[in-house]
């Protein structure tokens, strides 16, 4: 059990009054281009329907804002530009105690670790360690198909051989009919 009493973050020190348990340490692998959530949350036994005492505090290691959620809300006004439009957080798991986090559009730069920290009746602390990867054949941020652009090239290229076959029988139809009339 430790007693935290000030944690910096961006120069500004944000106090944490309470005993924090040892934090949670959690791996998660994700992909470019893909999300990746981190799990944040205390029992719901302990909010007790007061999900507006809680702040929730997420950054990453090197103290940027990714996001907040405050009185029961998401406020992610003063996060960083790095993870500005990105962040998703659920409202309606909040009463259960699960204030879980979702990064999307990941970039080989958001491989870090990334502290959570809950405050209010009951503290929890957890530490998200992200890894990011290229797709497996190479595909990262760029030259990746998604299924909606994979069935456009599909039906192109389906479009394009029908063209071919129909302007073959056309074209062997006029022949054998040139043939059998010119006799």
């Amino acid at each position: 059990m430790k007693l935290v009493t000030c944690r910096k973050m961006n120069g500004v020190c944000l106090l944490f009054l309470g005993v924090f348990s040892d934090p949670v340490r959690v791996k998660v692998e994700g992909f470019v281009g893909d999300s990746a959530i981190f799990s944040c949350s205390i029992p719901e036994s302990e909010i007790q329907g007061k999900t507006e005492e809680f702040s929730v505090h997420l950054r990453d290691d090197e103290g940027k804002t990714v996001c907040d959620i405050t009185g029961g809300n998401s406020t992610c006004k003063d996060q960083d530009p790095k993870y500005k439009d990105r962040v998703e957080t659920f409202p309606d798991e909040y009463k259960k105690g699960n204030f879980t986090f979702k990064l999307n559009g990941l970039q080989k730069n958001d491989a870090r670790k990334y502290i959570c920290h809950i405050t209010g009746p009951s503290q929890n602390h957890t530490i998200t360690e992200l890894h990011v990867k290229d797709r497996p054949g190479g595909r990262g941020n760029h030259g990746r198909l998604n299924g909606e652009l994979l069935s456009i090239v599909y039906f192109l290229v389906i479009f394009f051989l029908a063209g071919i076959l129909i302007f073959m029988f056309v074209a062997v139809t006029f022949c054998v009919a040139r043939m059998v009339f010119r006799y």
